[in-house]
């Protein structure tokens, strides 16, 4: 019901002489209203000691999620790397059994012709009574296509054992990835797990505050609309015409309030939508020579305007928040060096890159950090995934550029 509808009309219908002891009932309510105000209070920020503690638990376990990615995109870079290892060992085992055929090939060739040579072929040529000086080279051959049969079996001997190291070297890479891919997968959806669990202790909090947060805003609407009928009702017999002025032009305020207020919780829409991302290139240029050619980090719907009053009023936007699915990559706009990567209380899981000049860009509620500081990245690398750390009821990447600390306009900068 609309207090100040209903108290008009009830101090339209009373006789003037009720006043004071309306009045005073008015002013009973009130201290009760009142007093059941302060323990709301109370309870709201006890409950907001509560989500404190909360978001330190959640800022553990996005900070162990965003290293457990991490480990996982650098064991794939490693299994790629091990997997052409495989494949050069694959290759070099195929390439040592040929040449082990061949090889056995041509000793059995020789064996052959041996055997059908006879073994006294050596003792024939010397009793046959044939010219010495080609009974001598005819000895001389021999000798040497026995050291040369001698020389193929060691080959084939070493060609063999060769062999077997590249196949256990190959069987070793194989299961030592498959163990550690199969470990990573296990702890990360431990950690996924633990990070839900936190998250909807935080969601049921944020939900009970923001509940609570509309009570204490009624009841003070309400403190404040008793006040005002007992002033009222205290200087009714002198003031009657002048009040129900008041209370009409009051009663068509809160109207027009109510009216543009629209209703609670009404869907945000996006002010944008941004397509492009950054590309890999290549310039000499510094990055104070950059602005109007470079690209927002990620693509997806631009929920506010930089320098716009947000939500609550007190703050102005320093930044772009971007709406994005969870896990798409962010990129860096430019060259630069990693100089924070680090999970920060407001703005979870954040990166930041210095560009020199003074200028730094800042990625922040991000899933997961990829690069560490002192990293350089290139324009395009991929340094971190989209995510909704640090409380963000969205999901999306928060995006702010800063000159000697001066937030400056993003979108001053893109194309």
């Amino acid at each position: 019901m609309n207090f100040k509808y209903f108290f008009v009309l009830l101090a339209l219908s009373w006789p003037l002489c009720a006043g004071a002891n309306q009045a005073d009932r008015k002013q009973s309510e009130l201290d009760a209203l009142k007093q059941r105000l302060q323990t709301l209070q109370q309870d709201f920020r006890d409950n907001q000691a509560q989500r404190q503690e909360a978001a330190d638990e959640l800022r553990q376990s996005e900070r162990a999620i965003s290293s457990a990615v991490r480990q996982l995109r650098q064991l794939d870079g490693e299994r790629q790397r091990s997997q052409s290892e495989l494949q050069l060992l694959t290759q070099q085992a195929d390439d040592t059994s040929a040449h082990i055929r061949t090889q056995q090939a041509r000793l059995a060739q020789t064996l052959k012709g041996a055997y059908q040579r006879g073994q006294g072929d050596a003792l024939k040529l010397i009793l046959n009574g044939a010219d010495p000086n080609q009974t001598a080279r005819d000895l001389r051959y021999l000798a040497h296509l026995s050291h040369a049969q001698q020389a193929m079996i060691e080959t084939l001997r070493t060609d063999l054992a060769h062999l077997s190291v590249l196949q256990q070297q190959a069987t070793q890479k194989s299961t030592e990835l498959a163990q550690l891919q199969a470990a990573s997968e296990v702890e990360q959806k431990k950690l996924l797990v633990d990070k839900r669990a936190r998250e909807q202790v935080l969601q049921k909090l944020s939900v009970q505050i923001r509940q609570q947060q509309r009570e204490i805003a009624s009841l003070k609407r309400n403190e404040r609309s008793l006040t005002q009928l007992v002033e009222r009702l205290n200087r009714l017999m002198a003031q009657q015409a002048a009040r129900d002025a008041e209370r009409a032009r009051a009663a068509r305020q809160a109207q027009q309030r109510e009216t543009q207020r629209g209703p609670d919780g009404q869907k945000r829409h996006p002010v944008a939508v941004n397509t492009e991302t950054p590309v890999a290139f290549r310039s000499s240029k510094p990055f104070s020579r950059l602005k109007g050619l470079l690209h927002l980090p990620v693509a997806g719907e631009l929920m506010n305007r930089f320098g716009a009053p947000r939500e609550g009023g007190g703050l102005s936007w320093k930044g772009l928040f971007i709406r994005a699915a969870q896990g798409t990559a962010v990129k860096a706009i430019a060259a630069g060096q990693v100089v924070f990567s680090e999970w920060l209380r407001g703005f979870g899981n954040l990166i930041i890159v210095d560009h020199g000049e003074g200028y730094m860009s800042l990625y922040s509620n991000n899933e997961s950090l990829y690069k560490q500081v002192g990293d350089r990245v290139q324009p395009g690398d991929a340094i971190a995934a989209v995510g909704n750390s640090g409380g963000q009821p969205d999901t999306g990447l928060y995006f702010e550029m800063r000159h000697q600390s001066r937030p400056v306009n993003p979108l001053d900068w893109m194309k």
